[in-house]
């Protein structure tokens, strides 16, 4: 495959650190979820940490977008048919506004909260007053955008099997090291 075919080392980077590190957070997300209030601190802990991972990643993903914006991505393979290439643009796009909401309406969940956001147990400054109505309606919107993103990466990921499986097309060589 021509290196023209081929993302920039530092997407690559990019994509597998951050697809890793959300899928991590994702599941953590999903565990503490049922962690007991008691004994005190051990919920708010694993809070704390999600969080402060949280905001790690939502810096990682606006570094992505700006690198995107760099860096052109190679053209698309030319055995795709166009709807296929439609379907990658739309995906890909999805993806990003998608990876944009999760850590945004988890973020502004916290800041609505009477609990002050601590990264890395370190308090940040309060920026928006406790509502408890806007908290709750970020964690729904927080909790949809997990269910939208997980079932965009589960898309992508068929979408990279078809190609190698069925068409027979190393596609994954575009996004591997």
């Amino acid at each position: 495959m021509k290196s023209s075919n081929r993302y920039h080392i530092g997407s690559v980077i990019l994509h597998w650190f951050i697809g890793m590190a959300v899928l991590v957070q994702i599941s953590l997300g999903f565990w503490m979820i049922d962690l007991p209030k008691t004994p005190p601190g051990l919920r708010a802990g694993w809070f704390n940490i999600h969080k402060s991972v949280g905001i790690t990643i939502g810096l990682l993903i606006l570094i992505r977008i700006i690198w995107r914006l760099m860096h052109r991505p190679p053209s698309l393979p030319d055995f795709l048919t166009s709807k296929e290439r439609l379907l990658a643009k739309a995906g890909h796009f999805a993806l990003y506004i998608s990876m944009i909401c999760v850590p945004l309406t988890g973020f502004l969940g916290s800041s609505f909260s009477k609990y002050p956001i601590k990264y890395f147990n370190i308090e940040l400054p309060k920026m928006l007053a406790a509502n408890d109505s806007l908290k709750d309606l970020m964690r729904e919107l927080h909790e949809v955008s997990v269910i939208v993103l997980l079932s965009l990466i589960t898309i992508h990921v068929i979408a990279v099997l078809k190609h190698l499986l069925l068409d027979k097309k190393n596609i994954l060589n575009r996004m591997w090291f």
